[in-house]
């Protein structure tokens, strides 16, 4: 039986956009895990990579996506950034035997 081989990408500019967007704020609002996070980015950016390769995207709709793509691993280095900071505050108060904040 015959399969058709599945499509590159559905995924709409538009779509794509709002997810980014929308991780990138949860991120920020700390509201998931920075591990899913990292995950989620790397697959986001295999499917600008897939959109980019399989469809000529509109000059508009690719910088609206790299937009999108930048802010969210902003977005990612600022929250591994302050979760290491706080790691480093807790070694620093346990060192010192004074309870972290």
């Amino acid at each position: 039986m015959k399969r058709n081989p599945p499509a590159s990408t559905e995924t709409t500019a538009d779509g794509l956009a709002a997810l980014i967007y929308h991780i990138a704020h949860g991120a920020s609002q700390g509201q998931l895990d920075p591990e899913f996070v990292r995950k989620l980015t790397k697959r986001v950016d295999k499917e600008l990579e897939a959109m980019e390769t399989a469809r000529h995207l509109s000059r508009p709709d690719r910088d609206r996506l790299h937009h999108a793509i930048e802010t969210l691993h902003a977005t990612v280095d600022a929250e591994e950034g302050a979760m290491l900071t706080r790691s480093l505050e807790r070694l620093r108060a346990s060192d010192n035997g004074a309870v972290p904040n």
